[in-house]
């Protein structure tokens, strides 16, 4: 009697191959990630350099920067009209003695720029001095006075001479990019840095590392810049 010869794969042989193929799609994902993430990284930063010419147009035409969003509706909010930011009764803590910080105006502004490239609860975040959102702003009351808005590369750095990146600008900018802010209890010392509502920001180089974790963007405006845009423009 002829047994019949069998065909095909066994089960272990197809659990081989499964194996095989989940390995190989696995290995393709992560480089395709990581593209999709340097592209939303690049795409990011250049909402937030569209983000930083928008403001200073907007006090070429205006004499002054406008007050962050803190209601989040898009719109500057103001205290007691224009050019006066200040504490609200609703946003008490996103006041501070020197500034005032909340949401970039995006529909103040004119911007597509309510979230950044990552979606959703991913918003664009905005901090300006206190003497450059008033509508008393020239180069006399605007004269920069320690205290006002600083960056940092570390947040061991905040209140001290310690790796200054900038000092006493005019305008912060920035995203968490991936790292939700209400993730806090897994984000370092640098990112928590950029959520307490306090007039030192962290900028320093993207990193992945483990307790180290940095991938917040962020830029700033020089009251250099500012000045000589407005003082070319005529506007100072």
């Amino acid at each position: 009697m002829n047994r019949l010869t069998q065909t095909g794969f066994t089960l272990i042989e197809m659990s081989i191959v499964l194996v095989i193929i989940a390995l190989l799609i696995g290995g393709a994902l992560a480089p395709l990630s990581a593209q999709k993430e340097q592209e939303w990284r690049k795409e990011n930063q250049q909402l937030l350099q569209e983000a930083k010419e928008a403001l200073l147009g907007y006090a070429i035409v205006n004499g002054y920067l406008p007050c962050p969003d803190t209601n989040n509706d898009g719109r500057e909010d103001t205290a007691g009209g224009p050019g006066a930011c200040g504490p609200t009764t609703a946003n008490p803590a996103q006041f501070y003695p020197s500034g005032v910080q909340g949401r970039l105006p995006w529909v103040t502004l004119g911007l597509n720029a309510k979230f950044d490239p990552w979606g959703e609860n991913h918003f664009v975040y905005y901090a300006v001095t206190g003497a450059f959102a008033s509508n008393t702003l020239s180069i006399t009351s605007a004269s920069l006075p320690p205290g006002q808005l600083d960056i940092y590369d570390t947040a061991a750095g905040c209140g001290s001479l310690l790796s200054p990146v900038a000092l006493d600008v005019s305008a912060v900018i920035w995203t968490s990019a991936k790292n939700l802010y209400f993730m806090a209890p897994t984000l370092s010392a640098e990112e928590i840095e950029n959520t307490d509502f306090d007039n030192c920001f962290v900028s320093r180089e993207y990193n992945t590392i483990a307790g180290q974790e940095f991938d917040d963007q962020v830029v700033w405006l020089s009251p250099n810049v500012l000045f000589n845009r407005m003082i070319t423009a005529g506007t100072l």
